[in-house]
């Protein structure tokens, strides 16, 4: 694919041109070590790292324009530089242009909350893919166009805007008509979703998480309703969770047709827990019961957030319940396996305090007195130190036995993050929690003390395949590991 830059320019606030703007572009970049020939690099002013000091090694491996905010001391007479206000902003239009304004031609709908967010993009995918309509997933678990995944550079729940626009056109290239992307808190902050145009948006909760970056809840709030005015238009939808205390905030300034859907609160969807337990949910919609493998009440709020964007889009409600009733469990969320020993093991990506409390009710409410529940947990490094104490007393609390172990522990010391999970005061009197920082030997200890239907509850990964230490991923799968060592 290449592009006339001068094509590429439309609707960017440009400020000054120097060079030639008809040069044929063949792809862009925002990292100088992706940059390939004829390229444009976008310097882009990050959190940590200012893209313009890499301006001359884009050139040396290529790139043919550059978009910057100063003007370099040193011009290239066959590189073209334009200058912007804002880069960020700039990458989001060129993007869309480069590849043809895909959500002009698909029907995109961005899922956010605190929790929530992947597994309702990932219900909305299957039900869509078993209902005959093709779609694409953008969400934490990777891309997927129909079966397909696919591997992206930088693994961040919202890929960068570049990455976005390359698989939806890949998607429309594939005839889908619909788009479901999981939204971050970091994706909306880091204008990651800039030039995008949402057919509808969905707010799943907003509890504590993240404030090592929004520095308060406030703000972090603020951001998450940005997504809800800024980036949805009057003819979209807004699907809010009508039981989630901050609602009302989230759609303060909204433009679009706004939607609501609880459990608890008369809303436009509605729907009745009438049966739980460690099976699945019975449930009620309109009349209508249906039994779902999907445990919890947090899965019931994930089930009818997507059955309500489903109806938003248009499908038929009959034709909508005989499907969704038959979506299995998603990797990685209450994932379990019940060994020959009648051991039930649980692997959650729970790993913030509100998760982990949705889990763990979730398992003390079904469990019977007999069986023990065991929690084997941990909390990230480099991440938001002011919940691991939260955590670290959740468990404490809630479970007859606590095992503390590294969680991906990245640039920090496993030791002091797990010295942060236990600085917390508890009336309670229990034994002594127990701590094993090698995560392997810490499932290990947790199958070795367990008898006969305890419950092992294996939270903060979930479905990822790696363990991150010092900027190194290893391969590290928590499901596999427990059948690995059962076997």
């Amino acid at each position: 694919m290449k592009k006339k830059l001068k094509h590429l320019l439309e609707k960017v606030n440009v400020l000054e041109i120097i060079g030639d703007s008809l040069k044929w572009i063949e792809g862009i970049s925002m990292n100088s070590k992706t940059v390939k020939k004829n390229m444009i690099f976008v310097a882009n002013k990050g959190k940590r790292i200012d893209g313009h000091q890499f301006i001359m090694e884009a050139i040396q491996k290529g790139a043919t324009a550059i978009i910057c905010e100063k003007k370099p001391f040193l011009l290239h007479k066959s590189v073209t530089y334009i200058l912007v206000p804002n880069s960020t902003d700039s990458l989001g239009v060129i993007s869309s242009n480069f590849y043809d304004h895909p959500t002009k031609k698909i029907k995109l709908v961005g899922i956010t909350g605190t929790n929530g967010k992947t597994s309702v993009a990932t219900i909305l995918h299957h039900l869509f893919y078993k209902m005959g309509e093709k779609s694409i997933l953008i969400s934490t678990m990777g891309i997927k166009i129909l079966l397909e995944e696919f591997y992206t550079i930088y693994p961040h729940t919202t890929p960068n805007i570049i990455e976005i626009n390359k698989y939806l056109n890949l998607s429309i290239q594939k005839k889908c008509k619909y788009a479901f992307m999981e939204v971050s808190s970091h994706g909306i902050h880091q204008k990651r979703i800039s030039g995008l145009l949402f057919t509808g948006g969905v707010f799943t909760n907003i509890t504590h998480d993240h404030l090592d970056y929004h520095k308060s809840f406030e703000n972090y709030l603020s951001t998450k309703r940005d997504f809800f005015e800024k980036f949805l238009h009057k003819n979209s939808f807004a699907l809010i969770n009508s039981d989630d205390k901050n609602s009302h905030k989230i759609i303060r300034n909204v433009l679009s047709k706004t939607y609501f859907y609880g459990v608890k609160k008369k809303a436009d969807y509605n729907i009745e827990i009438l049966e739980k337990n460690i099976h699945g949910n019975n449930l009620m919609i309109n009349g209508q019961t249906f039994f779902t493998r999907l445990i919890g009440e947090f899965n019931v709020y994930n089930l009818l957030a997507s059955y309500a964007t489903a109806m938003l889009l248009g499908k038929k409600e009959h034709e909508i319940l005989k499907i969704i009733k038959t979506i299995q469990p998603i990797k990685g969320r209450f994932e379990q396996f019940v060994s020959h020993s009648e051991r039930r093991i649980i692997v959650d990506y729970a790993h913030n305090p509100d998760g982990l409390k949705n889990v763990l009710n979730t398992i003390k409410k079904m469990k019977k007195q007999y069986e023990k529940l065991i929690c084997v947990i941990g909390c990230g490094g480099n991440r938001d130190r002011k919940k691991r104490s939260l955590m670290g007393k959740r468990v404490y609390e809630t479970c007859d036995i606590s095992i503390f172990t590294s969680d991906n522990p990245r640039e920090e010391d496993p030791n002091q993050i797990l010295k942060d999970m236990k600085k917390f005061r508890s009336y309670l009197k229990k034994s002594a929690i127990i701590t094993v920082i090698n995560r392997k030997k810490a499932i290990q200890t947790a199958i070795q003390i367990s008898k006969k239907k305890d419950i092992i509850l294996i939270a903060g990964k979930g479905h990822e395949n790696y363990q991150e230490i010092k900027g190194k991923r290893y391969p590290f799968d928590d499901m596999q590991i427990v059948k690995t060592l059962l076997k």
